[in-house]
C-alpha cells in the first residue's frame, strides 16, 4: 500500500504595519469583530493558497472542503522561528487547529500576535502522513 504524504500547503503571512487594524490587549486577545476569510480545500490545493492579515487583527478562517474531507492545521510559530516559547498565533480554541470532521466546515478564530509567515497544511492529510 502506498503511503500518503502531505502534498499541499499554504502560507499565512502576518504583516507588521504602523497602525494595527484592531486594538489588542496585552494578553494577545482582541475583542474587535473578526475578519472572515474563506478557504476552499480540494485534493492537492487550497484556494487561496496565501492569506495576508495584519498583526493584531482578529481573523475567522472558514475552510470548506470541495471534494473529500480536508481541514487546515496551522503552524502557530512563524517559519524559521527558533523561539518556541510564545506562539505567534493565539487561537480562541486551540484544540480546533487541525481538527477535521467529515462533511463539516472547519472554523478557526485567531489573532496574529507576531509578524511572520505561518505554514498551513491539510489536517486530514497530515493524519495520513503520520499513520493516523
Amino acid at each position: 500500500m502506498r503511503s500518503r504524504r502531505v502534498v499541499f500547503s499554504g502560507i499565512l503571512a502576518c504583516l507588521l504595519t504602523g497602525s494595527p487594524l484592531c486594538a489588542q490587549s496585552a494578553d494577545g486577545k482582541n475583542d474587535a469583530p473578526a475578519r472572515v476569510l474563506e478557504i476552499s480545500a480540494k485534493k492537492y490545493e487550497f484556494s487561496p493558497s496565501e492569506i495576508r492579515v495584519k498583526m493584531g487583527e482578529r481573523v475567522q478562517l472558514k475552510v470548506h472542503s470541495v471534494d473529500e474531507t480536508h481541514g487546515v492545521k496551522i503552524d502557530v510559530y512563524p517559519e524559521g522561528s527558533k523561539d518556541k516559547s510564545t506562539p505567534g498565533l493565539k487561537f480562541d480554541q486551540p484544540e480546533q487547529n487541525g481538527k477535521v470532521e467529515k462533511n463539516v466546515d472547519q472554523v478557526l478564530e485567531f489573532v496574529a500576535v507576531k509578524q511572520g509567515a505561518y505554514e498551513f497544511k491539510c489536517g486530514n492529510c497530515a493524519r495520513w502522513a503520520t499513520g493516523g
